[in-house]
């Protein structure tokens, strides 16, 4: 080891706290990079088990294949691995409530199958043999056909045949009612050993017309284990690609199935248009395609390293952008370390430099300072990385058990380790070159002199009078240190303003990224969806108090939904453009409008939600939608948010409606009337219309205007929505005014229900409604949507992990940022301070000095960091909008107000903490002290 090495190394031992300060920063900037790789892994590897439960361990499904042809799929290169199912036939079920779903669909696999198909159990086993089946936990929820493990079943297994067609029907196809029949009938005795949720769309098609029963196969067990089968019996096959046959999955698909490479490739990509003609002609190709084919599509994108698509193209992206503010705001961090080392060391550098060192090897130096504590701090911040990535997946699945539907998986990836300790190096590196820099210039004369640093202009020095007035001579003090000082305090208010405005911008970032997922995952809140029908009209609130009435409700809806058309809307400009409509008085224009009548708790709930007061005067416009328009820039769709209307509270639209013949007296009305509430009869009315019945029209009153939808209303989608109470509704034709006595006919009565059990809720609210005459004359049409919404809950619980989870790396980084640069200041200022106290200053002008710059310092770095917050998060938000996003800016209030209150407590803490300390330090010692 050379001189200047041991130097170095002397130097780090007696600057034991700046030594350790500075470590820490390099252990906290490598946790975070290592701790962000680890989530992105983590968060890939859990999305990537997700989804192979909810839709199977396979990338391709080929349909139809022939027994002898099983050995081409199992020695294709591009085929990493296989399993099979096989079907056996369906078998019609008695007592089933979902007339469009009238059978049992038997399917029999392996153990390959029952391990990477999509059977979640949720009771019991998988079958073991011929004789045992497992049945879906739906076939209860939807079917009402109560099943229990441990039960026989007999089942008439035959093929469907269709008599218009004359040719047998296909496993996923609808079903087909008169039309077709069973044949060629197997009586089957199962005992069933298991209950599983809903297998996955790639293995039973929400149209399909069976429900999924799966038993064992002794014949698919037996080819997997080696022997040859001489059947030529018809199978499905699941492939699972190879990484390099996965990026060119389109290229290996159309090969198999035999059909053309480009017109297939062209097909499945969204962002090319195909012509007409090549339309028809893949169309034909894929009639004549040697086998029936489904992609399992997300979990390809998933599992698609490159190219990159999808929901990970916008993961990687996120975490590219946060690796980037990790590494600009980590040098920042260190490089103040180092910047105020070689400050208070530039006495030593000069003396170096007049006996004889050169500038290289003072740069060597203080870059051997940085290799030093790198080694210390790069292996120590990795495994801390590891281990909070570690210690936050296990803490959520502790906290979620019974509820998410899904456990995280911790998952570190090698390359991914290696990259963030190489980003850790480079950090480090990046850090240290710039005060290397500083140091070397600096000649011998000015570093033992030293005054560079501090530049004292008379001009410049005049202290306004309401500071002495203020705090006094502490005050005057503190103003002149700050104004001599320059360096010192703009680096302490850049690294606040830095860790300000990064903390804003991610806030924003994910709560962006969060409103884009919304948009497009976010359809079910309810677990109970009832629809009700009935020849007469019915009461809501009874309906109200039937569902709450019930055991396990948490929450409930009823509506009754009635359609009117508005002729002559108030279009917004965009969404005029959007309908592709024009506004000249003499066209033609007119918009469906839903009107929803809720129950009266919902609708109070509702309006109070939306903030809007007197509700109960007219109706809620819901004036906020979400489109697929289509831009020429990226030549694709995309998704844009957008006002529908020019409408606002007290505004009044005209809604017409058809009373049809048998519902008109004809002292009222006659056939073709277009008698209105006014004398105004300018809405245009069709023929149609008019042949239909008797037009009217009442005006309603807009109360207020919202872009919320009540709860359980997110799936109806761009429906232009009016939500009122049924005593506003009921007013429109109270007593007859104005020849509106004629309310609109063919009401759509509806109810959600969050429940606590959704099965439990369901079976007492049938029995409940069969029991009771009252409710005779009622059809109940329930709808178990519990999976699909534990499903959802799942996956935004997973994306909340990950986005919160770097929106704590991010604060941890900022709030060291904050720490290290003030306390570091302060501990290499104590000097200064007991040489001010050594002359007479008083505690109490001593802590007027401290607070005042702590005031300078808050507000400073506040005033310029929140505006630039905000600046940099709307440029991030037009920037994602010209990459085809459809997002409105909203300030991040929240994220805003939380930054400005912690860096003012934590400013206000470490000073004081600083100031404490500083009292108790013996003054000559300190003044003595070279090494700071």
């Amino acid at each position: 080891m050379n001189l200047m090495k041991t130097l170095t190394l002397k130097n780090l031992k007696l600057n034991r706290k700046r030594t350790i300060v500075t470590i820490v920063g390099i252990i906290l900037a490598t946790a975070l990079l290592s701790a962000l790789v680890t989530l992105v892994s983590s968060f890939q590897y859990s999305m990537i088990e997700y989804q192979k439960q909810k839709g199977g361990d396979f990338h391709v499904k080929f349909s139809n294949v022939k027994m002898s042809e099983l050995s081409e799929f199992k020695n294709n290169r591009n085929i990493e691995s296989t399993f099979e199912t096989m079907g056996m036939g369906f078998a019609k079920l008695d007592g089933c409530k979902n007339e469009d779903k009238p059978y049992a669909y038997v399917m029999a696999t392996d153990e390959a199958g029952f391990e990477r198909g999509c059977f979640k159990l949720i009771e019991g086993r998988m079958a073991k043999n011929e004789d045992e089946i497992v049945i879906p936990r739906h076939l209860k929820t939807n079917g009402r056909i109560d099943i229990k493990v441990g039960d026989e079943i007999t089942l008439d297994v035959g093929k469907r045949y269709d008599s218009n067609t004359e040719g047998v029907i296909w496993e996923n196809s609808a079903y087909e009612h008169e039309a077709e029949t069973l044949t060629d009938i197997v009586t089957k005795h199962y005992k069933v050993v298991g209950i599983m949720e809903r297998p996955g769309y790639g293995m039973e098609d929400y149209s399909a017309a069976g429900y999924t029963f799966v038993t064992y196969s002794d014949e698919l067990a037996a080819i997997d284990n080696g022997t040859k089968s001489e059947a030529d019996t018809t199978l499905t096959v699941y492939s699972r690609y190879t990484q390099k046959a996965l990026r060119n999955k389109d290229a290996v698909t159309a090969d198999i199935i035999g059909v053309d490479e480009k017109l297939f490739a062209k097909a499945n990509n969204s962002s090319v248009e195909m012509t007409a003609e090549e339309s028809d002609r893949f169309l034909k190709e894929m009639e004549n395609a040697k086998y029936d084919i489904y992609m399992n599509g997300f979990l390809i994108s998933y599992e698609c390293v490159f190219p990159i698509d999808g929901t990970f193209k916008a993961l990687f992206t996120v975490a590219t952008v946060v690796a980037l503010i990790i590494i600009l705001t980590s040098v920042y961090c260190i490089k103040n370390s180092f910047n105020i080392s070689i400050t208070e060391k530039i006495r030593q550098y000069g003396m170096l430099a007049s006996v004889g060192a050169t500038r290289r090897q003072i740069k060597s130096s203080v870059k051997t300072e940085a290799a030093m504590l790198g080694v210390v701090g790069i292996p120590v911040g990795t495994m801390s990385g590891i281990l909070a990535s570690l210690i936050l997946v296990k803490v959520v699945n502790a906290l979620s058990a019974g509820w998410l539907n899904f456990a995280l998986s911790f998952h570190t990836s090698l390359p991914a380790l290696i990259l963030a300790v190489i980003l850790s190096i480079a950090t480090i590196y990046f850090s240290a070159t710039g005060s290397a820099r500083r140091a070397a210039k600096v000649t011998p004369l000015e570093a033992i002199r030293n005054t560079k640093e501090i530049k004292i202009k008379s001009a410049k020095l005049k202290t306004p009078a309401i500071i002495g007035r203020i705090w006094g001579i502490g005050g005057v003090i503190s103003y002149k240190n700050i104004k001599r000082n320059k360096k010192k305090y703009r680096t302490t208010v850049t690294s606040i303003v830095i860790c300000s405005v990064t903390f804003i911008v991610i806030s924003y970032f994910m709560s962006m990224a969060f409103s884009v997922v919304g948009m497009s995952y976010a359809s079910v809140d309810y677990n109970i969806g009832i629809n009700m029908s009935c020849k007469k009209d019915l009461d809501i609130e009874k309906l109200s108090e039937l569902l709450s009435g019930i055991e396990g409700a948490e929450d409930y809806l009823v509506g009754a939904g009635y359609y009117f058309d508005v002729d002559k809307p108030e279009y917004t400009k965009e969404y005029g453009e959007y309908c592709g409509q024009l506004y000249d008085d003499s066209e033609d224009v007119s918009q469906e409008f839903l009107i929803t009548v809720l129950n009266d708790k919902s609708y109070d709930k509702y309006a109070s939600d939306a903030g809007i007061k007197n509700a109960d005067t007219g109706a809620i416009l819901v004036n906020k939608g979400t489109f697929d328009v289509y831009n020429e820039k990226s030549s694709k769709y995309v998704k844009e948010e957008m006002e529908l209307y020019k409408y606002k509270a007290g505004d009044t639209i005209r809604c017409g409606y058809n009373v049809y013949e048998d519902a008109v007296d004809d002292d009222n009305a006659v056939e073709g009337d277009t008698e209105s509430s006014t004398e105004d009869n300018s809405g245009y009315v069709d023929e149609e219309t008019i042949n239909k019945g008797v037009r009217k029209t009442v005006d309603v009153t807009i109360a207020g205007v919202t872009d919320k939808v009540p709860t359980c209303y997110n799936g109806y989608g761009n429906t232009s929505l009016l939500f009122m109470n049924q005593k506003g509704f009921e007013s429109l034709w109270a007593d007859g005014k104005s020849g509106n006595e004629f309310k609109p006919g063919n009401a759509i009565y509806s109810a959600y229900v969050v429940a606590e059990n959704a099965d439990e809720y369901q079976d007492t609210l049938e029995k409940e409604t069969a029991e009771n005459p009252e409710y005779s004359q009622i059809s109940f049409y329930v709808s178990n949507m519990d999976k699909q919404m534990r499903d959802e809950k799942s996956l935004f619980t997973l994306l909340g992990v990950f986005a919160y989870g770097l929106i704590v790396v991010i604060a941890l980084i900022g709030i060291t940022n904050i720490i290290n640069t003030l306390s570091t200041g302060m501990e290499l200022r104590s000097r200064e301070f007991a040489t001010l106290r050594s002359i007479g200053m008083t505690d109490k002008q001593f802590a007027g000095m401290v607070r005042l710059e702590s005031v300078f310092i808050s507000v400073k770095a506040l005033v310029i960091g929140v505006p630039l917050g905000i600046l940099i998060s709307y440029l991030l938000c037009v920037m994602m909008n010209r990459m085809g996003g459809a997002i409105i800016y909203k300030p991040p209030y929240k994220a805003i107000i939380l930054c400005i209150v912690v860096v003012i407590m934590l400013i206000y803490a470490i000073m004081k903490l600083s100031m404490m300390k500083l009292r108790h330090n013996n003054i000559i010692e300190t003044i003595k002290n070279e090494n700071l």
